[in-house]
């Protein structure tokens, strides 16, 4: 093995070192790591939460600038390069790949939460029918185009630099684009910090997806949901990604992906025609019409002038945060998609097809949920007040035919999906782990399993810490930093592509900086 090859010690190791601080801290002292974790949400929240949001609004208008400018019409790998998926295969791993627990966990219990304590800043009434379309509405564009926008422009920097460019896998040559031949030297801190934040990022997705778990488990067996419960299901689920992660991107990754998109698609159009379809389709449409009169207004929603409102800090604000953490490590996995397709091609698609389903999969399930409160057909919001926000989904689907097999399917829906979200993180996580490696190759599998099992660990410790606040802490502390980071990659891809645009061929080769 030539050093190209060998473990990044000085990224690696100082990570590893901070990772099993944290995880140490949490078995001996979890009720103090819960109870920082909450306070960190809500101090952070209120210091840096406008911060998240100016991010999420100026993405959202640079994706569309770089798709739609001349930029739009370069050829990812040049003018001979070919796809190495299938539309198919591309839509399934990137929707599967962004939505990990989070549509299956926050989007369901979401429109409820809206519909009954909407922010000071909606102007609604609690209850009422415009809460219901600002509910459906808020929780459409909260999982759909702006963390698809931040996924994909950093998808579209590293293919530039891996395709076009030449450069290894890493964010060396970013740092290098973007502030000069001293970014080079920095990129062994930056890979340091990713790993650390990016294992603390997908514990926390893991997190919620052992709680739900959890509550499926206890709607179908009656066995109440416990620390030992959460302990195995945690085992399970790393053993599930591991192997997928193992096995590559072409095996693993590419047919998971496929089977949970298939499972979502049978799940919603199960319950779109046994449940109320009309008043789905009604208050479906009129939300995605208030959405696109208002999608900035819905991106920055503080406590302005209402200092008791803690809605931007419990829900908006932590997902900006969530999803700035993931977006340039997702953004290195993506690039893999993303060749011989134009910029154009890549953010329209990547951005749209995945945001299209989002919103028509809360359009019936943020509808049905309304439809079961207001009717009293069953008192959803007691249910969640009493049990729990990963027990909504279940009271819902109990309601339908054949409730128990539903449940049972969905169960294995969030095993899947957060599979398809955690295997391509561990992937790219391993790869900056080692000096060198190229957008086609694969890091070290012993690598991928360790990064498996300590995503594993911190996610069991989050939720047996403090469950859902723990987890929201957590994004606020790993968001920050690497809020700089997407910054940097958003300031590379823009040099960069016009330097691939002015070349013919879109090939640009250059020397790597002394």
């Amino acid at each position: 093995m030539n050093d190209k090859n060998k473990l990044n010690k000085l990224a690696f190791w100082p990570a590893i070192v901070c990772l099993g601080i944290f995880i140490a801290f949490g078995i001996f002292k979890q009720e103090a790591m819960g109870n920082i974790l909450n306070t960190i949400l809500y101090g952070m929240a209120d210091r840096v939460g406008w911060f998240f949001e100016l991010i999420a609004i100026l993405i959202i208008i640079l994706t569309f600038v770089l798709a739609l400018s001349k930029f739009g019409n370069i050829k990812i790998g040049g003018p001979d390069a070919t796809p190495d998926f299938k539309t198919w295969n591309w839509i399934t791993m990137s929707l599967c790949g962004g939505i990990g627990t989070g549509l299956l966990f926050w989007a369901m219990g979401e429109p409820i939460f809206h519909f009954m304590t909407p922010p000071v800043a909606a102007g609604v009434e609690a209850g009422s029918r415009e809460a219901a379309i600002f509910a459906i509405s808020q929780t459409m564009w909260q999982w759909s185009v702006p963390q698809y926008c931040m996924y994909t422009i950093c998808a579209v920097a590293f293919a530039l630099l891996t395709f076009n460019m030449k450069k290894p896998l890493a964010f060396g040559p970013v740092l290098t684009t973007s502030i000069g031949k001293k970014g080079k030297k920095f990129e062994t801190l930056v890979h340091a910090i990713v790993i650390f934040s990016l294992c603390g990022a997908v514990a926390c997705s893991m997190g919620v997806g052992l709680m739900q778990i959890g509550a499926g488990i206890e709607s179908i067996t009656g066995l109440p949901q416990s620390k030992i419960v959460w302990l195995v299901v945690a085992v399970i689920i790393v053993a599930l990604f591991t192997a997928s992660c193992v096995s590559g991107i072409g095996n693993g990754l590419k047919k998971l992906s496929s089977f949970t998109t298939i499972v979502f698609i049978a799940i919603l159009v199960y319950v779109l025609i046994l449940g109320p379809t009309t008043f789905c389709a009604k208050l479906g449409t009129e939300s995605f019409a208030y959405l696109l009169d208002h999608p900035f207004e819905k991106t920055a929603i503080l406590n302005s002038m209402a200092p008791g409102d803690n809605w931007y800090a419990d829900w908006i604000i932590q997902y900006w945060a969530s999803f700035v953490v993931y977006a340039p490590i997702l953004g290195m996995f993506l690039s893999r998609l993303a060749k011989g397709r134009t910029v154009r091609q890549f953010i329209l698609v990547n951005v749209l097809a995945p945001s299209m389903f989002c919103i028509v999969w809360i359009a019936v399930f943020g509808g049905l949920t309304v439809q079961l409160q207001t009717t009293g057909t069953f008192d959803i919001w007691n249910g969640v007040n009493t049990a729990g926000m990963q027990s909504t989904i279940f009271y819902i689907l109990n309601t339908f035919p054949l409730g128990k097999v539903l449940i049972v399917l969905f169960v294995v829906s969030i095993f899947t999906s957060f599979s398809t979200m955690a295997d391509p993180v561990a992937a790219a996580l391993a790869t900056i782990s080692i000096h060198g490696l190229s957008v086609d190759d694969e890091a070290p599998n012993k690598i991928k399993i360790v990064m498996g099992v300590i995503m594993g660990v911190i996610a069991y410790l989050l939720v047996a810490s403090g469950g859902v606040n723990s987890v929201k802490g957590m994004w606020n502390i790993v968001g920050f930093p690497i809020s700089v980071l997407l910054i940097l990659v958003v300031v590379s891809v823009f040099r960069n592509a016009a330097k691939c645009e002015a070349k013919d061929d879109n090939i640009v080769i250059e020397d790597d900086p002394e």
